[in-house]
């Protein structure tokens, strides 16, 4: 029955839509540790920059590009990923870039097997939008471990 399949198309676009806030939740907190540490470490900077040390410089160097890499993975997830195509009845851009009048005539004029293939495109533009959001916050985090590692190595060293 198309009323059924509709309510399941619709949750299942919910929980696709639940997926994307999932990895923006996840993706601040990996945003806040490294400015954090970023900022305790400053404040040994003067002590870390005595030391002559290759190794220093060695380890400086790849933490700085960790905690870069995890932080640009973590803040590209909440980039917008869905341009508008100015087709779509069910995304919100679309509707919004419609003169409102348009939208009405629209949406009046349509049917229900319209209605159902647009609400299963958005579910697919949205699960692509989740795993790509998820998949850069997985690795914020894979690269946030080895950097906290070095930032006590670091910490530690500065407080030499």
């Amino acid at each position: 029955m198309l009323e059924d399949r509709l309510k399941s198309h619709y949750e299942s676009l919910s929980r696709a839509i639940s997926f994307t806030r999932m990895a923006d939740a996840k993706a601040a907190p990996v945003l806040a540790l490294h400015i954090a540490l970023l900022g305790t470490l400053a404040t040994r900077a003067e002590s870390l920059l005595s030391f002559e040390s290759a190794i220093l410089t060695a380890l400086l160097v790849l933490y700085a590009t960790l905690v870069l890499l995890s932080m640009i993975l973590a803040a590209n997830v909440y980039i917008p990923r869905h341009p508008r195509s100015n087709k779509s009845l069910i995304y919100f851009e679309d509707i919004a870039s419609m003169p409102v009048e348009s939208f009405i005539k629209r949406a009046k004029r349509v049917d229900s097997d319209f209605i159902e293939r647009q609400l299963l495109e958005q579910i697919h533009t949205v699960s692509k939008i989740a795993s790509v959001k998820m998949r850069r916050v997985g690795w914020a985090y894979y690269f946030s471990i080895p950097s906290v590692v070095l930032w006590v190595v670091l910490f530690g060293w500065g407080s030499m």
